[in-house]
């Protein structure tokens, strides 16, 4: 088959979503697929490359905003015809990509729908009011893309769940869920020459990500265990306000921001490292970092809200704690550090969850499906070796 995966992102992907598609298309590509990955540009004219067999386009973009997704549409839809005899299917990621002007069947893969997304969002600053206020229109995009598609997935039955606001039913949507690289995360031991426990936390700076309540928990464990740090991994716009945050509160040796984490390896070696992987959001899909670090065999703190019900069995393979409640999360923390055996028994089932269930060979198997579904059979067999 031939896949033109579209998406808002920019690439290379610094953020769950676009690590999403990457693996997905790296997936595919390695059971003989074609695919192309349309992104988002720059000012510049229309750029073109081939990364892992992968074409990788990216159409002009101007950050004109609230109307940036609309201008990105035009010149999409530009390359959507130059490409069309040359793709089979067409899968889009939202949020805040547009719909297409094709002939060409269109899955669409919903992460986030954007009213439970800004719908967690308090208005407590500048940035969280615009966010608002570019809502209705973001609404209005997403609502075209959903009525072109002939498919539509999710990454959770939190995500399928929440589209009825869009009057779809969802019986109606497929859950396919969040991948992980299993044969690149996995456990192992780090070796460490010196060695300051520490919790670790990864993902955007932004609102809705619960930061704040990871302070105040760290502020929390932190009378009872002064030794032990807590690392956030990340960048984003709250960042000045995080650590004036973290000045305020005298944290500054308890907690640490670590900044984007470019090399993958050295991620990896932080989740092997960590005593638990913590997660404060809001409000999430299903968040690839968390199954990223129970691929590790890390255990894991998150609050119940999305995707995490879908994976995390409570005392199981995880810890779930109301969101909004760093009194919880703190208590969750300190149950990890003085029950070491527990801890060792939730990392050990969730590798086992991730390795069964959410691994890219299982979840892009269930993406072949799919496309097979809505295409004659001829055509989605084509470009498949035998073996595949």
């Amino acid at each position: 088959m031939r896949i033109g995966m579209v998406t808002s992102l920019p690439f290379p992907p610094r953020e769950g979503m676009g690590f999403y598609i990457w693996n997905l298309s790296r997936y595919l590509t390695k059971q003989g697929h074609t695919v192309h990955i349309i992104t988002r540009g720059g000012v510049k004219r229309m750029q073109h490359e081939c990364v892992d067999g992968i074409h990788i386009w990216r159409p002009t973009f101007f950050p004109v905003y609230p109307m940036h997704a609309h201008l990105h549409g035009l010149f999409v839809d530009r390359l959507v015809r130059q490409l069309e005899h040359e793709i089979d299917i067409f899968h889009l990621h939202t949020p805040l990509v547009t719909n297409l002007k094709t002939k060409r069947p269109v899955l669409v893969t919903v992460h986030t729908p954007m009213k439970a997304d800004t719908g967690s969002i308090p208005v407590t600053n500048m940035l969280e009011l615009l966010i608002r206020m570019q809502a209705p229109v973001s609404y209005r995009v997403e609502q075209n893309v959903f009525s072109q598609a002939k498919t539509i997935t999710a990454v959770a039955h939190s995500v399928a769940d929440e589209l009825a606001v869009y009057a779809i039913d969802p019986q109606s949507v497929q859950v396919l869920g969040n991948g992980v690289d299993t044969e690149t995360f996995y456990p192992t031991p780090v070796k460490k020459t010196v060695y300051t426990p520490y919790f670790l936390t990864v993902g955007r700076l932004a609102p809705r990500k619960g930061l704040r309540d990871l302070l105040h928990c760290a502020a929390i464990a932190a009378k009872t265990f002064p030794n032990y740090r807590f690392l956030i991994a990340g960048e984003g716009p709250l960042r000045g306000e995080i650590e004036r945050d973290i000045q305020r509160m005298n944290l500054s040796k308890q907690v640490k921001l670590l900044g984007h984490i470019e090399d993958r390896a050295h991620l990896i070696d932080l989740y092997r490292g960590a005593v638990a992987y913590v997660h404060t959001a809001h409000y999430e899909g299903l968040p690839t970092a968390l199954i990223e670090a129970m691929a590790c065999g890390r255990p894991v703190v998150t609050t119940a809200v999305s995707g995490a019900l879908d994976v995390i069995a409570h005392g199981e393979n995880g810890l779930l704690v109301p969101a909004h409640a760093p009194e919880a999360m703190a208590e969750a923390v300190v149950q990890i550090i003085s029950q070491p055996s527990f801890a060792t028994s939730l990392g050990k089932f969730a590798h086992k969850t991730i390795e069964n269930r959410y691994s890219w060979h299982v979840i892009s198997r269930n993406y072949v499906a799919c496309y097979e579904s809505l295409l004659p059979q001829a055509v989605s067999r084509r470009e498949v070796p035998a073996n595949a």
